[in-house]
């Protein structure tokens, strides 16, 4: 049974999630691979702001994300 993937950017506040994939060219894989976002990853998102950007707690660490590459990171909520 295939896992029902959403964008990073549809989570709420507070939501956990596990990374499943990244679409994108190598640079971006490569980069946020680097910053800890490599599937199989747990997170939770920390805030939103109105549109953009997105923070996240992953791996003991806070990242900021833009929505042009949250968009592009594919998770799948966890309950």
């Amino acid at each position: 049974m295939p896992v029902k993937t959403i964008s990073l950017i549809d989570l709420k506040e507070g939501q956990k999630g596990i990374v499943v994939s990244v679409l994108g060219g190598y640079g971006v894989i490569q980069r946020l691979s680097d910053m800890g976002l490599t599937p199989g990853t747990e997170f939770e998102i920390l805030r939103k702001g109105r549109l953009c950007p997105v923070e996240i707690s992953i791996r003991g660490s806070k990242l900021v994300i833009g929505c042009g590459i949250a968009t592009k990171i594919l998770v799948k909520a966890k309950k």
